[in-house]
């Protein structure tokens, strides 16, 4: 059954590259002892953090919401909004992006972003894929504003104070983050009362209580676009589209996207996880590990034409083409024309071969990012 030509996308991973929160926590120095800690290794304590609050469930949290996290720490050392939009410049678009763009809007495509990222870089690369902003649902961090009505030095001085106690606690972070690293889940590491528990006092404290004291609301000074917010912004392009949520198609890469993939799977969408991890992965209905974004494009004109069951042909086809090039035609094929797979997730064996593929092309397309827009 044909479906209209619709198609919203995450932006981080599917089309650009840029850790832009990690690179202005990065541009502040931290001292702790007379030594200088670099701002992105205090980024990562508040990043694994995230993963904890996610994990846990916390009351009105949702992965992504670091980029609320470091709200406070932006305000108390000078970040300004002209520093996001300087930073945002560094950001690269992921090969074959500017064609793959193109030519959907050239077929009639309509295409919607809808990013965790902040609106400083989406301006500028909505601006360079001729995407204008209303087509785009992203997260909207004004420091300035901010920074009027949380402007007093006592409340800079205090969350520079909580500063120190986290960088104090810095070895027993990164050894945390090891042992996640070697398979422990982050809830059983920093969820107990063991070694790890003052960090996660601090941070709670600090987030929970002491902001709040202060009329500081760390999620709601900084909305962050993912999880159940991509929802809403799904929802709401598609009811001024006049589609249901059936006729479109989204493509994600990791766990901001997870809850939006869900809903779409519940209501015969068709998530795709180009490039995912697991969490990208486990609820999307086809998965593309590809170099080059537009090898997704046959999947979305398969789509369009046959849905679903059309792509799950077009899927056993493409790998059935694979195999008969031979090995030593393999990673030709790949790189030309990516790898697909409809996800079965009953297949445990499958499905972690698929991850294992997409984690490999995480990788690698990094290096092939291009057309830096500053």
């Amino acid at each position: 059954m044909a479906k209209p030509k619709i198609l919203f996308t995450d932006g981080e991973g599917p089309i650009v590259f840029k850790d832009l929160a990690q690179d202005l926590v990065g541009r502040i120095n931290f001292e702790h002892d007379g030594r200088v800690i670099p701002g992105k290794e205090f980024f990562a304590v508040l990043s694994f953090y995230d993963d904890y609050l996610a994990e846990v469930g916390t009351a009105g949290y949702q992965a992504g919401d670091t980029l609320a996290l470091i709200g406070p720490h932006l305000l108390a050392h000078g970040i300004t909004d002209e520093d996001i939009t300087e930073e945002a410049k560094d950001a690269k678009v992921c090969f074959g992006v500017e064609e793959y763009i193109a030519g959907l809007k050239r077929d009639g495509w309509e295409v919607r972003v809808i990013s965790t990222a902040y609106s400083q870089m989406w301006e500028l690369i909505g601006n360079y894929l001729d995407i204008p902003m209303e087509h785009i649902a992203c997260t909207r961090l004004d420091l300035k504003s901010l920074r009027n009505y949380f402007g007093s030095e006592s409340f800079y001085r205090s969350i520079r104070n909580t500063e120190k106690q986290i960088i104090s606690q810095m070895p027993q972070a990164k050894e945390a983050i090891a042992e996640v690293d070697r398979g422990k889940s982050v809830v059983e590491v920093l969820g107990n009362d063991g070694k790890f528990a003052p960090l996660r006092q601090i941070l709670d404290q600090f987030y929970w209580q002491d902001l709040p004291s202060m009329d500081y609301q760390t999620l709601e000074a900084v909305r962050v676009m993912g999880g159940r917010r991509k929802i809403e912004a799904a929802q709401q392009f598609a009811q001024e589209l006049g589609v249901v949520l059936s006729d479109i198609a989204y493509v994600g890469d990791s766990i901001t996207d997870d809850a939006l993939h869900t809903l779409l799977k519940q209501e015969e969408g068709l998530p795709i996880a180009v490039n995912g991890n697991r969490y990208a992965l486990m609820n999307a209905r086809v998965a593309v590990a590809t170099k080059d974004m537009r090898a997704l494009r046959p999947a979305l004109d398969v789509w369009e034409k046959d849905g679903f069951e059309g792509v799950s042909v077009f899927v056993q086809e493409s790998q059935t083409a694979a195999h008969l090039l031979g090995k030593e035609r393999i990673l030709q094929a790949v790189e030309e024309n990516g790898r697909y797979h409809v996800i079965d997730p009953n297949d445990q064996e499958a499905f972690s071969k698929i991850v294992k593929i997409h984690g490999e092309f995480r990788r690698l397309v990094r290096g092939r990012a291009t057309a830096r827009l500053g």
